[in-house]
This record gives structure tokens, C-alpha cells and sequence, in this order.
């Protein structure tokens, strides 16, 4: 008899001991950061394996204040006061050349010769220093971003446009040896310098008016290099 109650005694603290461990322990375990972050809805980390099962990127971090603080690189680049229109200073080393100053051609029309002759002008233009402002060292002939906009910017400027009293304009009358000539911080004094040294001094060769769409095209685009040009960054 005292041998059989031994063996319920046993049985019911083991059923016990089973019974408590199902339930849980009287006194709970402490909260996680992920009990923290459970929205009542689904378990946590359902919406982190969601994301991975579906390929998701994370979120990009944003900004930091110092990143935000950096200037823009137009702001190292510009000058602190945009350059005004001037007269060339190479229109005899163009005639010289043998370029028809009344009907300028393209710049992938002129010679070899004639080309030799008037990178150097270009390269003083724009206050380089070495024909590496737009050329590869070593191998003239390979494309660059600086080749494509010099080649738009004689296209576009020096072919169709001359001074207001019709003479020649050329990459000096706007940069007068500076490779970067808009200050373009004050959006305001930048609109009324424009309207007055490029809308008021220049004409175009076809006499028809000067007008802001003359360069920036009739959707008046402000990215004439990369929009309007096809030029990428």
C-alpha cells in the first residue's frame, strides 16, 4: 500500500511538473525589444522576412547634417561674379586661320590644320592650363564629356550668335578665361544678368530675335548640357 501511494505521489508531481512547463512559468520572462516592436497584428520580424523573401531593398539612411551642410559642386566651381559679354580677342587669330568669320562652320568641319590652330585659342578661352581640360593625355582622339561639350557649345553659340552690332562671338566673348562664368547662387540676380549681357548683347546670325529659348529651347530648360544636348553627367 505504501509502495503505491510513493508511486502516485510520483506520477502526480511528475503530471505536474509536465502541466506547469506547457503553461509557462509563474513569473514571466522579460520583455524584448522585439515584444517591444510587436504591433498586435503579425509576430515580429514577419515584416523583415517579407522584405528579404521578396527581394526589397533596405531603406537608404537618411541624410546626416553634415552630408546635407556640403555645397553643391557648381558652388565650388562658380565664379563669384558672372562674367559679362565681351568683345574676342581672337578674331585676327581666326581670320588668320582661315575661318569665314560671316559664316562660321562647325568645329568637325574645320581642317586638321585648321583645328591645331584654334585649340590653343579655346584652351586660353577658358583659362586652361593644359589641353587635358578637355583632352586625354596621350590620346587626343578618345571622346570625352568636355570634347562633346565644346563641340555643342561651338554648334550652338559660336556658329548662330554674334555681338549685338552683329561681330564675331566667340568662346571668349562669354568666358574671357574662365572655364565656369554663372554665379548661379542668387537664382534672381542670375535671371537679370542673363536677360541683360546674353538676351540684351547678343543677336543671332539669322537675325531673327534673341530671345531666353534661343539657348534653353522653347520648354525653357535649364539643363541645356544633359537635356537639351544629350550630354550625361
Amino acid at each position: 500500500m505504501a509502495a503505491r501511494m510513493k508511486h502516485a505521489a510520483l506520477a502526480l508531481a511528475l503530471w505536474m511538473g509536465a502541466f506547469a512547463g506547457a503553461c509557462g512559468s509563474a513569473t514571466p520572462p522579460p520583455e524584448t525589444a522585439a515584444d517591444k516592436e510587436f504591433d498586435g497584428e503579425s509576430p515580429p520580424g514577419d515584416g523583415e522576412a517579407t522584405a528579404a523573401s521578396e527581394g526589397e531593398k533596405p531603406a537608404k539612411p537618411a541624410k546626416t547634417a553634415d552630408k546635407a551642410a556640403e555645397p553643391d559642386e557648381d558652388e565650388h566651381e562658380a565664379p563669384a561674379k558672372s562674367t559679362p559679354v565681351q568683345t574676342t580677342k581672337f578674331e585676327a587669330e581666326l581670320k588668320k586661320i582661315g575661318i569665314n568669320l560671316k559664316k562660321i562652320p562647325e568645329l568637325e568641319k574645320l581642317s586638321s590644320a585648321q583645328k591645331k590652330k584654334v585649340m590653343p585659342l579655346l584652351q586660353k578661352s577658358l583659362g586652361l592650363d593644359t589641353c587635358q581640360g578637355c583632352h586625354v593625355e596621350g590620346d587626343f582622339k578618345k571622346e570625352t564629356r568636355d570634347m562633346k561639350v565644346a563641340r555643342e557649345m561651338w554648334r550652338n553659340f559660336v556658329v548662330p550668335l554674334r555681338s549685338e552690332s552683329g561681330g564675331t562671338l566667340f568662346c571668349d566673348s562669354c568666358h574671357g578665361g574662365n572655364e565656369h562664368v554663372l554665379n548661379r547662387k542668387d537664382k534672381k540676380a542670375l535671371q537679370a544678368f542673363m536677360e541683360e549681357e546674353y538676351q540684351g548683347k547678343l543677336a543671332r546670325a539669322n537675325k531673327e530675335d534673341m530671345e531666353c529659348g534661343t539657348c534653353h529651347g522653347d520648354a525653357m530648360e535649364t539643363k541645356i548640357i544633359e537635356k537639351l544636348w544629350n550630354i550625361p553627367e
